[in-house]
């Protein structure tokens, strides 16, 4: 059994790199995932320490991108802040926050295309733009901005101290991702 297991993981590798297709994944403890905000009181940024990201590179475009978010893994580095996250994302009922493209497109240094944001279980079609740069034969870092309103997803932006700290609704998603295969 562990033979045919591995013939066929060698098959599948074999056809990709036929094909001329290659898989990243993203090296996370060379990358880093945040999110910035604004509040009445002072901006903020919270940093996500468990996800992965994958795609496949082939003719020009990147295909089956995916990125997964756990949300309980958002920190700021406060602990009142983290659970006022966790609550208004629903992080009970929605665990993680994912993006999938089928198809991105690269031209020069520049990644573009649309995809499918899910957040608190709402799910919207969004355009992304990263930039990219070749760091070794086998790795590349993927840097972007993604900015969003969260009324949108049907996220309440969190208050403390009995509203008088209002978040504000729109945050950034900044993504600096080292993509290896």
């Amino acid at each position: 059994m562990i033979r045919n297991s591995k013939l066929i993981v060698l098959l599948l590798l074999t056809a990709a790199t036929a094909f001329g297709q290659t898989a990243y994944k993203c090296d996370i403890k060379n990358s880093k995932l945040t999110v910035q905000g604004t509040s009445t009181l002072h901006d903020w940024e919270s940093v996500a320490e468990s996800y992965t990201a994958n795609a496949t590179a082939a003719d020009g475009s990147l295909k089956d991108v995916s990125l997964v978010v756990k949300v309980n893994s958002i920190k700021s580095g406060k602990s009142g802040m983290d659970k006022n996250t966790y609550s208004a994302l629903n992080a009970d009922a929605h665990p993680t926050i994912t993006f999938k493209a089928k198809q991105l497109t690269i031209s020069g240094t520049t990644i573009k295309g649309e995809g499918q944001l899910t957040i608190a279980g709402k799910t919207k079609t969004i355009p992304v733009t990263f930039n990219y740069e070749q760091w070794t034969p086998d790795s590349y870092q993927v840097t972007g901005d993604v900015k969003l309103i969260m009324t949108e997803y049907g996220v309440k932006p969190p208050v403390a101290m009995l509203g008088t700290i209002k978040t504000g609704d729109e945050v950034t998603i900044h993504a600096e991702l080292n993509m290896i295969k």
